[in-house]
């Protein structure tokens, strides 16, 4: 078989189609900077509208609330408030009441009846020292306490408010113990009244002493 035979081989760079060649696809960069340019300006814009609305960017004081009723009073800041010590705290007084123990009662001198028949005496009443109200208060010690007897009239004198001597023994007063009383006690006596005992008796002892 000679070589004519044989198939032909055409190599493609022999063939002729008589068409121009196809020119290279490459960008066209005039349209491409336009497009970049609008994404761009696309993303600044974005960032502005929210930055606006986030404080732009930075930290924001918190929005306080604002009152809307009717102004109220200030509060008056706390102010400490000194507390007494026990040492500087001091007890009322206790009640008066009967002594505890039996005062001290003296008949210190016997004075003559005067012309209108008035008796003087002069006294003392005592609280004791050591012990003075059965409650712990003061003692009272009275001018009306004091009586002038006679068993043989059945009579009993009180003493007068004034006249006599002087002093007059207190009308009404309340003592601490180792406090005294003291003055003249004075009676008006009538034609025929033989007095017999001058008697001290509060509300709890009676002392009394037989006048000659």
């Amino acid at each position: 078989m000679d070589d004519e035979a044989r198939g032909h081989v055409e190599y493609l760079d022999e063939w002729d189609s008589g068409l121009p060649p196809e020119p290279p696809r490459t960008a066209d960069r005039r349209l491409l900077v336009p497009f970049v340019l609008l994404v761009v300006g696309a993303i600044v814009v974005a960032l502005m509208l929210g930055g606006a609305g986030r404080g732009w960017f930075g930290p924001t004081a918190p929005k306080l609330p604002v009152a809307t009723g009717p102004a109220t009073t200030p509060v008056t800041p706390y102010q400490p408030v000194d507390v007494a010590t026990e040492s500087a705290y001091t007890p009322p007084p206790p009640f008066d009441d009967v002594e505890a123990q039996p005062l001290i009662v003296t008949l210190m001198e016997t004075l003559p009846p005067t012309a209108d028949g008035i008796l003087s005496f002069k006294v003392s009443v005592c609280v004791n020292a050591t012990i003075g109200s059965a409650a712990g208060g003061r003692v009272p010690i009275m001018r009306s306490f004091w009586t002038l007897m006679s068993k043989s009239t059945n009579e009993l004198l009180a003493p007068l408010p004034t006249g006599g001597p002087q002093p007059v023994f207190p009308d009404t007063y309340y003592y601490l113990k180792g406090q005294c009383a003291a003055g003249y006690v004075s009676f008006q006596t009538t034609k025929g009244f033989i007095p017999q005992f001058l008697e001290y008796a509060d509300n709890r002892f009676s002392w009394s002493w037989r006048v000659v």
